[in-house]
């Protein structure tokens, strides 16, 4: 039986608390900051977020890699990069999850070193500290959550529950399912 995590209802809660800080934080620019999100996990997120920031913002997206099934290999490799100029621009990059840190920490600096931004303010939905194995701090956490592997809203294994509204701990017999038709293709 599945395990909840968060409810449709918790994830609008915390992207409404999360929108009005970023609210405060960028309603007086003058120049809008971008968001970039970290595709294709942190979709869901980023539309509803978005959404709920009462100022400016522009949006781009990047596509990195560093799932096998449901661990992390800690090989990032960049399969889709920014399109917009971010050089002296203030930029938030949304995340679903961080873990080990190896992604966000790569971004990051991946960003500082090729565009330079004026500032990169990383924002993740859900954080693992206890899986962290880089030095790696978000600036905004949706909510800190265990070591368990959890799918749904944008999360997914092997790119089935990314639909989902609610975020939980799939059963076995899921996982069982999903990888018979793996198998199959």
């Amino acid at each position: 039986m599945r395990t909840k995590v968060l409810s449709e209802q918790e994830i609008k809660e915390i992207i409404k608390r999360l929108g009005k800080e970023f609210t405060n934080r960028f309603k007086d620019e003058k120049v809008p900051p971008i968001f970039i999100a970290v595709l294709k996990g942190a979709l869901p997120f980023f539309i509803d977020l978005v959404r709920e920031i009462e100022c400016p913002v522009m949006l781009d997206f990047v596509q990195l890699s560093s799932y096998a099934g449901s661990e992390s290999t800690g090989v990032i490799s960049l399969k889709k990069d920014i399109t917009m100029d971010i050089r002296n621009r203030k930029v938030v990059v949304v995340e679903d999850i961080v873990d080990t840190g190896f992604t966000l920490d790569y971004l990051t600096k991946y960003l500082k070193e090729h565009y330079q931004p004026k500032e990169v303010i990383t924002c993740t939905l859900l954080d693992k500290p206890s899986r962290r194995k880089v030095n790696f701090q978000c600036d905004y956490v949706g909510k800190e959550i265990g070591n368990y592997f959890i799918v749904g809203y944008g999360l997914d294994y092997d790119e089935y529950y990314r639909n989902d509204k609610e975020i939980f701990v799939p059963d076995l017999e899921e996982i069982k399912k999903i990888d018979s038709l793996r198998e199959v293709k």
